[in-house]
């Protein structure tokens, strides 16, 4: 994802749609935009945690896009663009972004326990907590705090959980019904994807739907 610096400075009215794993890109993206005093709305075709309730804008994602929006921005979790435009002076990083930031930064790395975690990622957390980051708030609320669907979905997903290939291959099986009895969306289902990668001799887990025809939602291998 690139930022569009020459579009939102030109445009009226910015639409930003991202999701769980993206809004903590989006929050800092909608900060930004405030302070070229522009008009801005944030969208998600899902219910945002209330895990990232602590990240600036919460309150402010809808279910609905604004059809008035002149640009419209698809948001990924791509922390590494808002610091290539730092050094070269196209943005500044305030407070609430460095937050924001920095909790999408956990998000992405599994608490820096990624394989994809890297000197990069540390100095990244190092200059947004130098940035003013709330870092304390975010660990607590990522680490600590589970909604009841999340629990009630594990359960559900470890329930089905299959080990083959001497437990070297995970599959996973969830249906609508079952998403729905507890409360959430097929995308709920990746962190715990990466969780079952944590048992041991586990190399690669697959999501399937049960009632459609054991069809294979994504997979997820050890990198």
């Amino acid at each position: 994802m690139q930022i569009p610096i020459d579009k939102i400075s030109q445009a009226k009215h910015i639409l930003l749609i991202c999701d769980n794993s993206s809004f903590g890109v989006a929050s800092a993206l909608y900060t930004y935009v405030l302070t070229l005093h522009k008009k801005v709305s944030i969208s998600s075709a899902i219910a945002i945690e209330k895990r990232l309730s602590f990240m600036p804008w919460y309150d402010k994602v809808r279910c609905s896009s604004s059809s008035s929006a002149d640009l419209v921005i698809e948001v990924e979790n791509d922390i590494g663009i808002f610091f290539d435009l730092l050094d070269k002076d196209e943005i500044k990083i305030n407070k609430k972004m460095a937050t924001a930031l920095y909790g999408a930064l956990l998000m992405k790395y599994d608490f820096f326990k990624s394989s994809e975690c890297d000197g990069m990622v540390f100095a990244w957390a190092s200059q947004l907590i130098a940035l003013g980051a709330e870092y304390k708030t975010c660990r607590e609320y990522l680490q600590k705090r589970e909604s009841l669907s999340s629990i009630r979905l594990k359960a559900t997903l470890y329930k089905t959980l299959l080990l083959k290939e001497n437990a070297t291959q995970a599959e996973l099986y969830i249906s609508d019904e079952e998403l729905k009895a507890s409360g959430s969306y097929i995308e709920d289902v990746y962190p715990i994807m990466k969780e079952v990668l944590n048992i041991v001799n586990v190399e690669e887990v697959t999501l399937i739907k049960s009632d459609e025809n054991s069809k294979i939602v994504k997979q997820l291998k050890e990198i």
